[in-house]
């Protein structure tokens, strides 16, 4: 009889951890869906050092050394996720950039190019910190010495571009591209896109043509665990803190 308690027991021990596990680590496909938002292509001219800008919502920031960076932002919104108490899974994503950029600068001039997708938004003030944390430490937003946590970034593109006077007028090549973000599951009820342009001097004569773009994000809306869900709640709202002020 005592072995019987005992094999009934581990039975029913055993079907209490399959479905705590199954509870915890399931994430079953609710909404399948393909997030999106589009940047504006945009030409940044500069007359006797003086920025002007072509396209809205184009705006400029600058690092302590007074080198400007340009930014755009754009949001993607999550609201009906998360009133349904759903968790945003990102499987797939793509920049789609069919266009190239174009440098005419009186003197040499590189660009460097990067596009992420955050989890939390960022003030001109944050932005400034991150254009530091570029120029100084060569660091992007997530990586070592950045002092964005990587967890905020879901995905990110950075790229290199130099001027190519053996091609047409204008002409810039990549020079050298990477990837970079966590592409962590979101209980934001927003995500914010961000592409940022940083160049080597600020010039005093110079065209610099940006083509637009598609941030692209497949994924799907699911349902975790109540407990689950809550620690993704907590975790988004520790993040949010944790980004530089």
């Amino acid at each position: 009889m005592a072995l019987g308690l005992r094999m009934d027991s581990s039975v029913l021990q055993k079907k209490q951890e399959d479905w705590q596990r199954s509870d915890i680590m399931a994430k079953a496909l609710q909404h399948p869906a393909t997030l999106k938002v589009m940047c504006p292509a945009n030409t940044a001219t500069f007359t006797e050092g003086v920025l002007t800008q072509s396209a809205g919502p184009w705006f400029v920031v600058y690092s302590t050394s007074g080198v400007p960076y340009l930014y755009w932002e754009g949001s993607i919104d999550l609201a009906a996720y998360v009133q349904k108490e759903l968790t945003w899974v990102t499987t797939q994503k793509d920049i789609q950039e069919p266009g190239n950029f174009q440098i005419n600068s009186a003197e040499p001039q590189r660009i460097e190019v990067i596009e992420f997708i955050s989890n939390t938004q960022f003030n001109r003030g944050r932005l400034a910190k991150i254009a530091d944390d570029w120029e100084l430490e060569a660091a992007v937003p997530g990586m070592m010495n950045s002092r964005v946590n990587y967890e905020n970034i879901i995905d990110g593109r950075w790229r290199q571009f130099s001027p190519d006077s053996t091609l047409a007028f204008g002409s810039a090549v990549t020079m050298k591209a990477s990837s970079f973000g966590s592409c962590e599951p979101s209980a934001s009820e927003s995500l914010f896109a961000y592409v940022m342009v940083k160049f080597d001097t600020s010039p005093e004569e110079a065209s610099i043509f940006i083509p637009g773009r598609r941030f692209l994000l497949g994924g799907a809306a699911v349902e975790e665990s109540e407990l689950s869900y809550i620690m993704r709640l907590r975790r988004s709202y520790v993040l949010q803190q944790e980004v530089p002020a």
